[in-house]
């Protein structure tokens, strides 16, 4: 299971930002393809003052 969390951008509080840890690219492609996420979607689309923007991130863990 996903951890993911929303925020508002401080900087613009009609944006909010999704930061989600997945454990590989297979498991995000199968949420983005599943109906519901499509619909999630096409709601925000319509909601939207502007067309949402997807950034998809690799990242890793840094030693302290």
């Amino acid at each position: 299971m996903p951890v993911a969390r929303v925020h508002t951008d401080l900087e613009n509080d009609l944006r909010l930002v999704f930061v989600e840890t997945w454990s590989d690219r297979d498991a995000v492609a199968a949420h983005f393809a599943v109906p519901a996420s499509i619909e999630f979607a096409k709601a925000a689309r319509r909601l939207a003052a502007e067309p949402p923007v997807i950034r998809i991130y690799a990242a890793e863990p840094v030693e302290m």
